[in-house]
């Protein structure tokens, strides 16, 4: 096999092939080399078009035969692993490539058998990598491609589909349709790459794929169920019935078709018809969910919540990680004003949580989605929930649960202060002072900004009155201007409590305004502006600080001050390099019209070329223990991994990001070519 070939196999002409290799083994039954090929040509056909286990029998044969005149060749070693693995004998096939592996490890196909043996034992994580290799191995092999575009897609699904994972799928997918694999294998290419696009909310394109393959005798069924799905998610929900109805014509008791087209009619307001495909799509699969939660929906919005409840109770007991139906059961209840019913299921949920056997399974998983779902509707009843919240908490030995149970209660607790707050704020002459000022504190990130801003703006007639209302009726002149001196403070002792809790907020706004004070204000306020500039990490703001303070002799004590308020240095977020920046990577030197595109963060700029370098030759580029990425400053123990090339340190974080990019700018422009 050639590394510059685009197939490990013959595929064109496949049984011509076939018959003609035949015709020379009769004239030359012994020869190895002619019998290892016509294995390989009868391999073919039976991993990919259709021969099954029939031909990797027969290919079997003939490479045994082969490997007895000659035990080592790997070829034939490699082939008979794969004639085994088509025949789900992955023991058999396991002793023949770990032979292989022992003679020559850097072959594609025999990296590709590894990765389809993975694959049979359910281990999709080690069939990419061995994938991956493939493909590194020889780039131009459709074969590898495609076989790591299916196993990404099995890891995805695995992992619940993650948007990188089904990204990377979908770039080796097309790279396997790109090198012409031929009418079968293009024709379910279209059908993965139609999937792919689903879940990565592509549907136009999407559309596009499943209306190419509505014509195609053995794929028209599923291409009509995929034109349905891709017609309800663009909204298009009587398109959506039309071919879904066509799909039932020959399919008419598939129930997850026809609680799909249930749904669609829920979505026009059509309940009775919603409710009959609900029942329609029951009587042929008493169990499916789906109808099961449709038909909960619909007697919702007809207004049966008690039957609703019920149907979403049986949907539960059946599936109990059916998320849908919780959600909707508990927002109803909420809806009907049963707080009651949602702490008794709060606590439930909690006290089952340490239950079910630790390790996060599924049922945990679930679990915690469900403490979450209550604890998002006792959120929108207020703040009279926080008691029932906090009384989860000894439910649980869970400190994870326990302290997701504290920030919800916390949240309500502070959502309550915030309101108290926000309605004095709003007049600040009656109700300004320290007291006040350290609520706003306390609630900031809780209390509108606006608030806060507006609680700044006091007149001196504000505090004139406050010095009469505020204070037992002054006998003299000095009385009162004592009073009023004693009002002033106050004030002033409010407004930068108000500054220090707008910079706890964070804003552009806010920054804006800290640095209007400290630069208008008189020194005292722009004290406590700078005070509130330091918290954004401010550095001029921070020496104005020290300067003061090295003038009254205080430097110690604001240092440690400073220390404490600083945030800590946020992490750079690589962005990619605009094709206008005069701009070089750092690690090769090209410019941008050189290359695809670049990445920058930090004080580097790296290109996809040497991004794709050290991808390739990762295993040798490993980073020394005390290196940070370049780009966005992660360690070792940050990142799944750390490179050093040419000098630069670069993450497995980073490397991903410009490969995406890079595979994303070649999926759209297939796509858009397509």
């Amino acid at each position: 096999m050639s590394r510059t070939t685009q197939s490990l196999f013959p595929h064109q002409k496949l049984d011509w092939t076939i018959s003609r290799l035949e015709e020379r083994v009769e004239r030359a039954p012994d020869d190895p080399a002619l019998l290892l090929e016509l294995a390989r040509a009868i391999l073919s056909r039976g991993l990919y078009h259709g021969g099954g286990e029939r031909d990797c029998s027969q290919a079997l044969a003939m490479t045994r035969k082969a490997l007895s005149d000659d035990p080592s060749n790997v070829e034939g070693l490699v082939t008979a692993g794969l004639c085994l693995i088509g025949m789900d004998r992955g023991m058999g096939a396991h002793r023949y490539l770990d032979q292989a592996m022992g003679i020559d490890a850097e072959r594609a196909d025999l990296r590709l058998a590894l990765g389809k043996l993975e694959q049979l034992n359910h281990e999709h994580g080690n069939a990419v990598k061995q994938l991956e290799m493939a493909c590194r191995i020889s780039p131009e092999l459709w074969e590898a491609h495609l076989e790591l575009g299916r196993a990404l897609m099995l890891l995805a699904r695995q992992q619940g589909h993650p948007r990188r994972l089904v990204e990377r799928a979908q770039y080796h997918l097309v790279q396997a349709l790109k090198r012409d694999p031929g009418t079968e294998q293009s024709t379910l290419l279209l059908k993965d790459l139609g999937v792919s696009c689903m879940l990565t909310a592509r549907y136009r394109e999407a559309e596009k794929f499943f209306t190419r393959l509505r014509d195609h005798e053995r794929y028209k069924h599923t291409a009509t169920y995929h034109l349905g799905l891709v017609a309800y998610e663009l909204g298009k929900y009587k398109n959506a019935i039309q071919h879904f109805r066509q799909f039932l014509r020959d399919k008419p008791d598939d129930a997850a078709v026809l609680a799909r087209m249930a749904m669609a009619w829920f979505q026009l307001g059509e309940h009775s018809r919603a409710r009959e495909a609900c029942h329609q799509a029951l009587m042929a699969d008493p169990d499916n969910v789906e109808a099961r939660y449709a038909l909960g929906c619909t007697l919702l919005e007809e207004g049966s919540p008690a039957e609703a409840m019920k149907v979403f109770r049986e949907a539960l007991r059946d599936a109990p990680d059916h998320m849908p139906s919780y959600v909707e059961m508990v927002r109803a209840r909420r809806q009907g004003g049963d707080p009651r019913w949602l702490i008794s299921a709060l606590h439930a949920e909690v006290a089952n949580y340490d239950k079910l056997a630790p390790g996060g399974g599924q049922a945990r998983q679930t679990t915690r989605k469900r403490v979450r779902t209550v604890l998002d509707e006792l959120r929108s009843i207020g703040p009279s929930q926080t008691g029932a919240i906090l009384g989860a908490i000894d439910h649980t030995q869970s400190e994870a649960l326990r302290f997701e149970l504290w920030e919800a209660a916390c949240g309500l607790a502070t959502s309550a202060v915030a309101d108290g707050a926000s309605q004095r704020l709003r007049e600040p002459g009656r109700f300004y002072g320290p007291g006040l000022g350290g609520v706003a504190v306390a609630a900031a990130t809780a209390v509108p900004e606006q608030y806060l801003v507006d609680g700044l703006k006091l007149e001196e007639a504000d505090l004139k009155r406050a010095a009469v209302e505020r204070h037992p009726a002054a006998h003299d002149v000095q009385q009162h201007r004592r009073n009023l001196s004693n009002e002033r403070e106050r004030a002033r002792s409010y407004q930068a409590l108000l500054l220090l809790s707008i910079a706890l907020r964070r804003s552009g706004a806010g920054r804006t305004l800290l640095k209007k004070w400290a630069s208008t204000a008189d020194a005292e306020m722009a004290v406590a502006a700078s005070v509130g500039l330091a918290l954004y990490g401010d550095a001029e703001a921070s020496q104005a600080l020290l300067e003061r303070a090295k003038a009254r002799q205080a430097t110690p004590l604001v240092d440690r001050l400073l220390q404490a308020v600083s945030p800590a240095p946020s992490r750079r977020e690589p962005r990619k390099v605009d094709s206008l920046e005069q701009t070089a990577c750092r690690t090769c030197g090209r410019k941008h019209e050189d290359v695809t595109h670049m990445i920058a963060g930090g004080d580097a700029v790296i290109c996809d070329r040497c991004v794709v370098h050290i991808t390739q030759h990762r295993a040798s580029l490993t980073a020394p223990d005390e290196a940070t990425c370049a780009l966005c400053g992660r360690s070792h123990f940050e990142s799944a991994g750390l490179f050093r090339y040419n000098g630069v340190d670069i993450c497995n974080q980073c490397v991903q990001l410009s490969l995406g990019l890079l595979e994303r700018e070649e999926i759209d422009q297939f796509l858009e070519a397509w």
